[in-house]
């Protein structure tokens, strides 16, 4: 039984970093995303000063 607990351990710690990586990866996504839509709405604004 403990040895079944011990082989169990190295894919808790995958599954824990899998889960980590995957919310990291969709928080920089979104991240760039709003950087995306900050910098378009930017340079509208200039052009529109400039026009």
């Amino acid at each position: 039984m403990l040895q079944k607990a011990r082989a169990a351990l190295p894919f808790s710690k995958i599954r824990e970093r899998a889960f980590e990586g995957a919310f990291l990866s969709v928080a920089l996504i979104a991240m760039a995303g709003w950087i995306y839509f900050i910098t378009l709405l930017l340079v509208r604004l200039v052009l529109w000063f400039l026009s």
